[in-house]
């Protein structure tokens, strides 16, 4: 790992790392459904609900795949930088494969929903490098494709027990509802 202090290290235990991915991803959820809520009065705070839902996809996917209790931290870690967490579309290419997940829990995604969550990576990309202001007219579907694969990962399927991040899960499901409620205009 490193002795950067500004660098956490990914936890070793399997149940410390999937509470705390969760726990990230359920605050970028929030977040994530605080701005489409909000977007109504400015259509521009979309990115940033691109960025929580695409930092909720990276809680959520490190999560499954670190549920199994084989798994261990090269599941989630980023090759080129290793004390870092993978990027979304590693981790999405992960969690598609058969050697880290079985069924039913491995994602499942066409190449329709595959472009739509690279756009939304794109425009979270464009919000936090101030490269782009808009957001396509996909945004929505987009967004509801990523929110799909919240509810996926950590309701339908998950890797991990939830039992034990019960609390986590509960709040999840409350905001993964309301964040849909809010992407049904958009």
């Amino acid at each position: 790992m490193t002795d950067d202090p500004a660098i956490l290290p990914v936890p070793e235990d399997r149940g410390e790392r999937v509470r705390l991915a969760l726990d990230a991803a359920l605050e970028a959820l929030r977040l994530a459904r605080r701005e489409a809520e909000a977007a109504g009065e400015d259509a521009a705070r979309l990115r940033w609900a691109a960025l929580g839902l695409v930092s909720a996809l990276q809680g959520a996917l490190v999560a499954a795949l670190s549920g199994y209790d084989t798994a261990d931290t090269t599941a989630v870690l980023n090759p080129s930088q290793p004390d870092r967490i993978a990027p979304v579309a590693l981790l999405l290419r992960r969690a598609r494969s058969a050697e880290l997940l079985n069924a039913p829990e491995r994602v499942e995604i066409n190449a329709a929903r595959q472009r739509a969550l690279e756009r939304l990576i794109a425009v979270r990309n464009g919000a936090v490098h101030a490269l782009a202001t808009g957001v396509p007219e996909t945004f929505g579907p987009d967004a509801r494709v990523a929110a799909g694969l919240l509810r996926f990962l950590v309701l339908d399927a998950p890797a991990f027990d939830p039992r034990k991040v019960n609390l986590l899960v509960a709040g999840f499901r409350i905001e993964l509802d309301r964040l849909e409620q809010a992407l049904t205009s958009k």
